[in-house]
């Protein structure tokens, strides 16, 4: 076994899910994301979200279907449902995650329910119900950029009172088979999902991937793909790139240096991606970046 090997089956054999860093311990966690053009590769969290979109466009590929959202959209990801999203130029969005087992303690089936915020015309209950969500985030995005000292406890409140009216309104019951078959297959692909995204820039084997899951090359590419929509080499680029494009907006550094930091080692291939993820290349990216910095320098004067 390589040294490539023992680090990943130390890391695998000491793993601990990591947890959202923006969780308290009701349960929730908040966080107001304010992103430039910005693209997350396909993943998923134990922690089910709600976001509000404020400002800009953003795309949300879920289950094989885009979705658009832009100012004033309200979106739900369910826990574990693997979705990726790409930004406008720039876009603001604020974020609710929901952590299932916490909401056990108040209900001790919420682990069991799927949720989405559809209602027809006719249904006016639900109707009624998706205004109040509505505002309900909207003061959450208020009190969030309050730095009163009574605002995360009021904050709280509409954060219960926004899980009440998705578990009373917009829930449906997941067959338990379905529940465990579902949390099996993310569970099996956390280890390698969480150390690709903590050495994407070292030399990374599908087969060690695979052995190291106990799994044949062939069944762990079938997995992999079945799961996360993409195969194990594009979705280990796809985080390459935009490691590389976050470094674009952040450093000036020569391209070709961060491309070799973050595991290109041909910079054809980094155009390759970088188009498909971005439509443009890695200099045309950082000079959108310089052009936007330029106008909020502008604005700001």
């Amino acid at each position: 076994m390589n040294n490539n090997s023992r680090d990943l089956s130390c890391f695998m054999n000491n793993l601990q899910h990591r947890v959202l860093t923006n969780m308290d311990s009701s349960g929730f966690g908040v966080r107001l994301d304010n992103r430039l053009s910005s693209y997350i590769p396909p993943h998923w969290h134990r922690e089910a979200e709600l976001l509000l979109f404020i400002k800009g466009r953003v795309t949300c590929n879920i289950e094989s279907t885009s979705l658009h959202f832009k100012r004033g959209d309200l979106f739900f990801i369910n826990s574990l449902q693997v979705h990726e999203t790409r930004c406008s130029r720039e876009a603001e969005y604020l974020v609710v995650h929901i952590a299932p087992e916490q909401m056990c303690l108040f209900m001790p089936t919420f682990d069991q329910l799927s949720f989405r915020l559809s209602f027809q015309p006719e249904e006016q209950d639900k109707a009624a119900a998706f205004d109040q969500l509505k505002k309900h985030m909207e003061q959450i995005l208020h009190l969030t950029r309050q730095t009163d000292p009574y605002a995360a406890l009021e904050r709280e409140s509409h954060l219960f009172a926004v899980a009440a009216l998705l578990v009373r309104f917009f829930s449906q019951s997941l067959a338990v088979e379905e529940t465990k078959l579902q949390r099996s297959d993310m569970l099996r692909l956390e280890p390698v999902m969480e150390y690709i995204n903590l050495h994407f820039a070292e030399e990374l084997s599908l087969d060690e991937a695979a052995n190291l899951m106990g799994l044949n090359r062939e069944y762990f590419c079938r997995l992999f793909k079945k799961n996360m929509g993409v195969s194990f080499l594009q979705y280990v680029y796809r985080v390459r790139t935009t490691a590389v494009c976050r470094e674009l907006e952040t450093t000036e550094d020569p391209i070709g240096d961060i491309a070799e930091r973050n595991g290109f080692r041909d910079p054809k291939m980094l155009n390759q991606y970088f188009k498909e993820i971005y439509g443009c290349t890695p200099s045309e990216k950082r000079k959108s970046f310089r052009e936007v910095m330029l106008e909020d320098s502008e604005d700001t004067v």
